[in-house]
C-alpha cells in the first residue's frame, strides 16, 4: 500500500506505546495480558480480511496478484467506507461478549444450572 502524508502505509498505524505494562487494570496481571492477546489477535484477523480482500478484487480485475500489487493497492471511498463498516460488525460480534452483565454468572463447575440468567 501506499504511504500518505504521515509516512503510514494503507490501514497501518503506529502503535503508541505507553506504561500500560506497569498497570493492571482488570483486577489480575493475567486478565490484561489475555485481554491484551485477544485484542491483538482481532487486529490479526482484520488485517488478514483485509487482504484477502485486496487479493480478491486484484483477481477479479487483473487475473493475477503479485505481492507488489497488494503492497500498492489504493481503495476507492465506497471500499474504504464498507471495510469500516463490516471492522466494526467484527468488533461488535467478537467484543460485545466483554459488556454482558454477569452479576449472576455461577462459578465454573457450580451445580447451580445458571439458565436464563442473563
Amino acid at each position: 500500500m501506499v504511504k500518505d502524508a504521515s509516512g503510514l502505509r494503507g490501514a497501518e498505524t503506529d502503535f503508541v506505546k505507553h506504561d500500560s505494562d506497569n498497570m493492571v487494570l482488570l483486577g489480575n496481571a493475567h486478565i490484561d495480558n489475555l485481554m491484551h492477546m485477544v485484542v491483538a489477535l482481532g487486529a490479526e484477523v482484520w488485517t488478514g480480511q483485509q487482504r484477502v480482500k485486496i487479493i480478491e478484487k486484484l483477481l477479479t480485475t487483473h487475473g493475477n496478484v503479485t505481492t507488489e500489487m497488494i503492497e500498492q493497492y489504493q481503495p476507492t471511498e465506497e471500499e474504504t467506507e464498507g471495510w469500516a463498516a463490516e471492522r466494526k460488525a467484527m468488533v461488535d460480534r467478537v467484543y460485545s461478549v466483554m459488556a454482558q452483565n454477569n452479576e449472576d454468572a455461577g462459578a465454573f463447575g457450580s451445580q447451580d444450572p445458571n439458565i436464563d440468567k442473563r
